[in-house]
């Protein structure tokens, strides 16, 4: 029995670096370890728009399904980390929270990666988007 529960108690430790433990704050952007993490390539809506709750229902599920595994590529211009996010080997993306909202819906591409250079684009008799 001692020697169980010390084994149990020596492995613990590295049961925790196995994965990130996460957190949603909303449709898009997770806490994990205590750092925020932007997801490169979801576009969600903010809460205070319609589907904004359910995104974020829907990436804490995901988030607490399996084991979180983050692809950084840096930071954000809020000092958030960029990454992909993996749960149990495969990547969250677009069609795993719902429908493409906000700033990003008129965009193409992962805009948040570096070296990116796509434009916003408009459909047709509408005015396109200017980027700040």
């Amino acid at each position: 029995m001692r020697r169980t529960l010390a084994s149990a108690v020596l492995c613990w430790p590295l049961a925790l670096l196995a994965g990130e433990r996460c957190l949603a704050i909303d449709g898009d952007t997770l806490v994990c370890n205590h750092r925020k993490v932007r997801l490169t390539n979801v576009y969600a809506a903010e809460l205070n728009q319609p589907g904004g709750y359910a995104a974020k229902r829907r990436l804490q599920f995901l988030v607490s399904s399996g084991e979180v595994v983050l692809r950084p590529y840096g930071l954000d211009r809020y000092g958030r980390t960029l990454a992909e996010v993996y749960v149990n080997g495969r990547r969250i993306e677009q069609a795993d929270i719902g429908p493409r909202a906000g700033r990003g819906a008129a965009w193409t591409g992962d805009r948040h990666l570096p070296g990116h250079s796509k434009r916003p684009t408009a459909s047709p008799g509408t005015p396109a988007l200017v980027p700040r």
